[in-house]
């Protein structure tokens, strides 16, 4: 408890409320099927484009569906997507990335070209190309995604590697015969946690807008499932007719990034030695 106030106490006010907002996010998004909310899909065709009311908080869209219960189920979705993508790119280029700073010299040099190459693809149109073929399934989504972050995590998993695997400590295991496994075990990993900390959470928010301008576009969640980049795209047709429906969803993951962005900002403070000192 100690450690967590003092924490607390470092820790500035925008930070706080940017844990606090997404506090509340994942809240809404876990709690949303036993919290007794309107069910997302029933269709009211007496209060299409409804603005907010008692009723329904934050209106309702173009078919009468309550809004704020779309947005927490929603939310479900946005949020899923995002960390099923990191994930994935963590899983996969974190030990693609340790894994060639042990290829030698002339072997590191041609997989990092290769990922280079990766790394300077425009995304978002690699994104719509493959979801074109694909569909717009959800495990296509998640995994066009999470691969097309890999790069990212293998090109800051090889730096730190190669960083640490130089250090005198590390070659003083190896010139006493530690092999490969053990020294990627007990020095490599243990001292890129917060590395790879910091870049997962860069990659959370990149990941959502990923999601939310392909939903946008109609490659990402279908219809009638709700997630916020699919509800501005469904609703944007409506805006000069009442903005409310569309402003709803566009604010929540405005709102839900900058504070991804703000903790991950502040996390890499607290996480780097060199910051802190």
């Amino acid at each position: 408890m100690t450690a967590v106030a003092a924490l607390v106490r470092t820790t500035d006010i925008a930070t706080r409320l940017a844990m606090l907002v997404l506090a509340i996010v994942v809240a809404a998004a876990l709690l949303a099927p036993v919290i007794g909310l309107a069910d997302p899909l029933a269709i009211d065709p007496l209060n299409i484009l409804a603005s907010p009311s008692a009723a329904h908080w934050f209106g309702t869209d173009e078919l009468g569906r309550d809004l704020f219960s779309r947005l927490a189920y929603g939310g479900r979705v946005s949020l899923a997507v995002a960390a099923a993508a990191v994930l994935l790119a963590g899983g996969i280029g974190v030990p693609l990335g340790i894994g060639i700073a042990f290829l030698g010299p002339r072997a590191e040099g041609a997989a990092m070209r290769v990922v280079d190459v990766f790394v300077s693809l425009p995304e978002i149109f690699v994104a719509i190309v493959v979801l074109a073929f694909l569909g717009g399934s959800l495990p296509a989504l998640i995994g066009t995604i999470g691969l097309l972050y890999c790069p990212q995590f293998a090109r800051v998993s090889y730096g730190m590697a190669r960083s640490i695997r130089a250090r005198d400590h590390v070659l003083a295991a190896r010139s006493l015969g530690a092999s490969r496994l053990w020294l990627i075990r007990r020095e490599i990993l243990p001292n890129m946690r917060s590395v790879i900390a910091v870049q997962a959470s860069l990659t959370f928010s990149f990941a959502m807008l990923m999601e939310a301008g392909l939903s946008f576009l109609g490659l990402g969640v279908q219809p009638p499932t709700p997630s916020w980049g699919q509800m501005v795209g469904t609703l944007k047709n409506y805006i000069f007719i009442n903005s409310s429906p569309v402003l709803v969803p566009s604010l929540a993951l405005f709102v839900t990034v900058l504070a991804i962005n703000i903790v991950g900002d502040w996390l890499q403070d607290r996480l780097n030695p060199e910051l802190q000192r």
